[in-house]
């Protein structure tokens, strides 16, 4: 397949930067997510990828060769959009089969092409069928089809999942991952979908303002977030107020823990930047970690203001008599109503040291 490599994209329009000059290198048959909020420049920065929009300043490498200044038919890439973009006077097999005829394909090799790739979505039997004939999954399943059937060197898409219900969301989510796994080609997806690029991705690309704010597998951008924009972006977080003490902690907390006082007594807490005592911090701690317990056995104390009920987990939010408030999740297994005291209790691997406090 092939390495996509960008250096120093810039895309601008008026003056003003959708794209600041970023940088990301896509190994061959990497699955990679473009990540962030409306208007960050995720999807200006797969337009230029395609071809689509031109760069401003920079450098796209596919293999090392600076395809820039190639037009998008010539790039081999295969695209995805969110309206899928199917030809509604064409059925399945017409569909699949234009890219292919302007690519001046031979019948017999078209013809085997298409076979094998709608088994591959396992659309086999629905060839004939016209788009309004079909679900949405099986739209977006044809959609995928045909961007693979021309054997594009890098598969692109754009939100493909965003007119989705939830449920069927989640499956083209497994769906879309198996098989980019099985074809091995190399995948730049964009999405504003924490929940996909973390379920979907080798690594996720998180942007802002037309910058990149952290690379990093969907574990390092959970857990490790490099500041407090990634830190409240990605998933649900509380955070925690702490001041670091002298000195750090070292054998069983491991060493070089910054030693962290903070409502839930001193923790020890990994970090990428060093603070002197004293300084105030900003901890984050994902709901998830934290546990509640009856108000007598130790740990922060508070009260819960509001339980909601969904199905595999219920969110809790818990005042604490420091004035805090934290967003607790647990299983429903445990049974704990709106306005019980309770205590509260986190693991010290279950803290990231974010920053200065802001």
């Amino acid at each position: 397949m092939t390495e996509v490599s960008i250096e120093r994209l810039t895309k601008t329009f008026g003056g003003a930067r959708a794209v600041d000059g970023i940088s990301i290198r896509i190994a061959d048959g990497e699955f990679i997510s473009l990540l962030g909020p409306s208007g960050c420049g995720k999807t200006t920065t797969l337009k230029m990828i395609a071809g689509f929009e031109e760069a401003s300043e920079g450098a796209i490498r596919f293999d090392g060769k600076d395809v820039v200044n190639v037009p998008a038919e010539k790039r081999d890439i295969g695209m995805v959009f969110q309206n899928y973009a199917l030809f509604p006077h064409m059925t399945v097999v017409q569909n699949l089969a234009f890219g292919l005829e302007m690519r001046k394909i031979a019948k017999p090799e078209m013809l085997s092409r298409i076979a094998e790739v709608l088994d591959m979505v396992q659309l086999g039997g629905y060839s004939d069928r016209y788009p309004n004939q079909l679900s949405g999954g099986q739209q977006q399943r044809v959609a995928l089809a045909r961007a693979l059937v021309i054997e594009p060197k890098i598969l692109l898409l754009d939100e493909p999942l965003a007119n989705l219900d939830a449920k069927l969301r989640e499956e083209m989510r497994v769906f879309i991952r198996d098989l980019q796994r099985r074809v091995g080609i190399t995948t730049v997806y964009v999405t504003h979908d924490q929940a996909e690029a973390m379920t979907m991705s080798d690594r996720v690309v998180v942007m802002f303002g037309g910058r990149i704010a952290q690379i990093g597998a969907p574990s390092d951008i959970y857990e490790r977030p490099e500041n407090l924009e990634v830190a409240q972006f990605v998933g649900q977080v509380n955070l925690v107020k702490g001041t670091i003490l002298g000195g750090t902690i070292t054998g069983a907390a491991g060493p070089g823990k910054s030693r962290v006082a903070s409502v839930f007594g001193e923790v020890a807490v990994d970090s990428r930047t060093d603070h002197a005592p004293g300084a105030a911090v900003t901890l984050s701690l994902r709901p998830e970690a934290i546990e509640l317990k009856t108000a007598s056995q130790g740990g922060a104390q508070g009260k819960v203001t509001a339980r909601y009920y969904s199905g595999s987990i219920i969110d809790y939010r818990i005042a604490l008599d420091s004035g805090e408030t934290l967003h607790v999740q647990t299983f429903p297994n445990i049974r704990i109503a709106e306005g019980d005291r309770v205590s509260v209790h986190a693991p010290a691997d279950g803290f990231w040291l974010l920053g200065a406090a802001k």
